[in-house]
């Protein structure tokens, strides 16, 4: 994969952590809530990233022996599972943003799968590994900034200032699971970038490439 494609490739998650960043040093800067929305967006993600393999079966479906129609019926049933869950979110906050937050995340990753689209079975191989490193991502990030020190930066009010209520974790310490959304997208970013998604041996296949459009 060439140097500019996986810099296409990386660039909403580097966008999404330069974001995270200028939050963490600057939360009023642009407006009050922007942490309570960051915050949101980094539980969407968890939702979106669990979409990870249905959005593979849709993209390499024809390589897995799927046909159109299956393809189809898989697209529409879990995206309509999953607007439902984002269309959940959007009732308990009382507002429509959440569903274009999902929208634009689970966006990102069809952009992102499509662009990097290989129809090897190492390319396949290759997006199943880095699924499951997002995930890992995601989780050590989280963790991560809950045992680890971490610095407030400038989020240093309590999360009620930043649109957060309530008593729990990342209310009372906000600058928490920002840190977390920086640290995770950045890892997002730095593996897109580096090409090297690894290769985790989850298939011993060696199917030739595709000599026909999928």
């Amino acid at each position: 994969m060439q140097l500019a494609r996986r810099t296409a490739i990386a660039l909403p998650d580097a966008a999404a952590a330069a974001v995270y960043l200028w939050c963490w040093i600057e939360p009023l800067a642009w407006r009050k809530q922007l942490v309570g929305l960051l915050v949101l967006v980094l539980l969407i993600e968890f939702l979106v990233v669990q979409a990870g393999p249905f959005i593979g079966s849709v993209i390499y479906g024809r390589k897995m022996g799927l046909d159109r129609r299956q393809r189809l019926r898989i697209a529409g049933g879990v995206g309509g599972v999953y607007l439902l869950l984002a269309g959940l979110g959007a009732a308990a906050f009382d507002a429509w943003f959440p569903l274009w937050i999902f929208a634009w995340l689970l966006g990102v990753k069809v952009f992102v799968a499509l662009l990097g689209r290989d129809p090897r079975a190492e390319g396949r191989e290759r997006e199943m590994t880095f699924w499951i490193l997002s995930v890992t991502y995601y989780f050590v990030a989280i963790f991560a900034t809950m045992f680890v020190p971490m610095p407030m930066l400038g989020i240093t009010e309590d999360g009620a200032v930043y649109g957060l209520r309530g008593q729990y974790e990342w209310a009372n310490f906000p600058y928490k699971p920002i840190a977390a959304g920086f640290l995770y997208f950045v890892a997002l970013a730095i593996t897109r970038l580096s090409g090297r998604g690894g290769n985790l041996g989850l298939s011993a296949s060696g199917e030739p490439p595709a000599s026909g459009p999928d």
